[in-house]
């Protein structure tokens, strides 16, 4: 683990015992299962400029991957003000300058002129089921861009589910990408998803309506 790694990790854990963020078992464990699983999409970046991390949480995976392409610009959402306000404390302290953090409900800022449909590729990491996550991500892609979804072993049981919501919100499944974590025998997955055409301006829709009523 390289030094900025390190102080991130130390960082991430000092927040966790005020705000409980995720399951903190130790710093290998942590390093393992958190860093290394937020890497895993790294590959996938070619030539994106903009990325967005669609409820980023405590910094999961946006952090993690900004500090490790510092040449991106990350845009890290989240609509829990404790939340956002522990990453933006994070982000000083790395001294971080290609980080955004946006404290806002996404179907809110989706519709907002400054977000809507501007980014290369939107990522999400232990948010929601793939209907209403492929609802809220498409509102930040830009028609091209890539969506990418961290899903474990049940992805297969999500994908059918997610149909409906692929051709309302103009999504084509492009790749599914298996990979395992060290010393966990749980298989994880990405699934990548290319925006084909812009969005009816009706999506996504507000009041908590993607969550409460999947497309």
């Amino acid at each position: 683990m390289n030094k900025i790694f390190e102080q991130f990790v130390g960082l991430f854990e000092a927040e966790n015992h005020k705000l409980n963020l995720c399951k903190f078992e130790g710093r290998k464990e942590f390093f393992a299962r958190h860093i290394m699983d937020s890497l895993e999409c790294a590959q996938f970046f070619s030539n994106a400029k903009k990325v967005l991390d669609l409820g980023t949480g405590g910094g999961l995976p946006g952090l993690v991957l900004a500090i490790q392409r510092p040449d991106i610009q990350f845009t890290l959402v989240d609509s829990i003000n404790k939340k956002c306000t522990s990453v933006q404390e994070m982000v000083k302290t790395l001294a971080l300058k290609n980080v955004i953090v946006k404290c806002a409900r996404a179907e809110d800022l989706a519709h907002d002129p400054i977000y809507r449909e501007k980014f290369d590729m939107v990522i999400a990491r232990a948010v929601a089921p793939l209907p209403t996550l492929l609802e809220l991500g498409s509102g930040f892609v830009r028609r091209g861009g890539v969506f990418i979804a961290y899903k474990g072993p049940k992805y297969a049981e999500e994908l059918p589910t997610a149909k409906n919501a692929m051709a309302i919100t103009n999504f084509d499944l492009e790749k599914i990408h298996h990979y395992r974590l060290s010393g966990l025998d749980i298989p994880f997955t990405l699934l990548l998803f290319t925006k084909n055409r812009p969005l009816n301006s009706n999506y996504p829709r507000q009041n908590g309506l993607p969550s409460k009523k999947p497309l």
